[in-house]
């Protein structure tokens, strides 16, 4: 019971639905903290949490896993920099990162910007998080090779320095001068930023993490934070299931990106609703299903003439894929994926080629396939569970493990 106790204290701390991280972490997290505070009794470490807030900090942080690289994901980028080029060139743009974690989406948006000649008196940026390790490794800005996930990496040439003997590149003071980071909690009522007001707010992967009651708290402090006219960006995950009244999709945007209601120029209007959330519907039910002896078995045979059927869904060819991997034929699969990928942002479609480049030993394709299929869907099991095996192969023991708890924890909800 005490342990539940604790959980709930993490929740009017931050917000964090211990269901939804799993409470095997949570557990794991007041483990640690008991051992270092050389506390044996769960009851001893809730009073010490209840009256200690040093203490309550230092467990928020355990808990917290940041899963962020720099450039994560493009599209909301490109619809930044096209809003950029909408605006008065006179205005002064704030934007907003939060949570910003150890600073690769800040120190992003800074890059954008810089590299297509916005210039510094156009902008402002803060960065916002919870827990001081993250900020601290933020303003530092020394980064190892699991930041740098995106296809193009071109900009670290631009804006990054290796460090001598070692896998680290340090950010250049440039780019971390465009960036004031604050560590605070944003459902805090001291929060310092809540008056403020900016016409771009990220806040990817943060409501997922929360409870009904606070994800209503969360959008309702985003919507009076943000300018009648600016812009939020949510995740993947959140676009349509957390969305509020208030705020509603951008007209013209295949982003994420939502605005208030009241702005007429971009506000999608409620008709045009439904494509978006079939589109999420349809997702819903194509995740792929547990594999168990074969690793493209998560679709039942077609017969052949169905292979030359022009005319069958985009899921049936996705199907067809998994059955032509089974059989072998790898390269006929491999295609069919491309060819799907190009027009589908499919979890299952990047998990499949990620598979199939493994199979042929190509680990880095497999690898970068493999964490945009869990990009698009987190709860994909197959795909961490598969990331998990790579990883250990190469080495990295701690991205390893860290995707095996985060398997765990899909397995855990799933038991739900």
């Amino acid at each position: 019971m005490s342990r539940e106790l604790i959980a709930e204290q993490l929740k009017i701390a931050m917000g964090l639905h211990s269901p939804t991280v799993g409470m095997v972490t949570v557990s794991s997290a007041i483990d640690k903290r008991m051992r270092i505070c050389e506390i044996d009794s769960d009851n001893e470490y809730l009073m010490r949490i209840r009256t200690n807030p040093d203490e309550m900090k230092a467990l928020t942080e355990a808990v917290i896993i940041p899963e962020t690289w720099f450039f994560r994901e493009h599209e909301p980028y490109k619809y930044v920099l096209k809003y950029f080029h909408e605006q008065n060139p006179a205005q002064r743009l704030n934007i907003l990162s939060i949570p910003c974690s150890t600073g690769e989406e800040p120190y992003s948006i800074a890059m954008m910007l810089m590299d297509n000649n916005i210039q510094d008196t156009r902008y402002h940026i803060d960065a916002v998080d919870i827990a001081d390790k993250n900020i601290n490794k933020a303003r530092i800005g020394i980064y190892g090779k699991n930041s740098f996930r995106s296809e193009d990496l071109r900009f670290m040439h631009r804006h990054f320095k290796k460090e001598k003997g070692k896998e680290l590149f340090a950010i250049s003071d440039k780019v971390k001068q465009k960036v004031d980071f604050h560590c605070e909690n944003v459902l805090s009522d001291s929060f310092s930023l809540a008056l403020k007001r900016y016409d771009i707010i990220f806040c990817r992967n943060l409501l997922i993490y929360f409870d009904r009651e606070t994800q209503h708290k969360m959008l309702s402090t985003l919507e009076k934070m943000l300018a009648p006219k600016g812009i939020l960006i949510l995740g993947h995950a959140e676009t349509v299931q957390y969305s509020d009244d208030s705020l509603v999709p951008a007209v013209d945007s295949k982003s994420y990106v939502y605005v208030k209601k009241s702005n007429l120029e971009k506000a999608l209007k409620p008709q045009h609703k439904n494509p978006r959330g079939s589109l999420t519907d349809n997702r819903k039910h194509t995740r792929p299903i547990k594999l168990v002896a074969r690793p493209f078995s998560n679709v039942k045979r077609e017969n052949e003439s169905a292979k030359k059927d022009i005319s069958i869904t985009a899921n049936e060819q996705l199907g067809i894929a998994f059955e032509l991997a089974n059989e072998g034929r790898l390269d006929e699969a491999l295609e069919i994926c491309t060819r799907y990928i190009e027009n589908n942002d499919s979890s299952r479609a990047f998990y499949l080629s990620g598979v199939i480049y493994d199979t042929k030993g190509d680990s880095n394709k497999a690898y970068k396939m493999l964490h945009k299929a869990i990009y698009l869907d987190p709860e994909n099991l197959e795909a961490l569970i598969h990331l998990s095996l790579i990883a250990e192969q190469r080495g990295d023991h701690d991205e390893a493990m860290r995707l095996k708890n985060r398997a765990q924890r899909v397995q855990e909800r799933r038991k739900v």
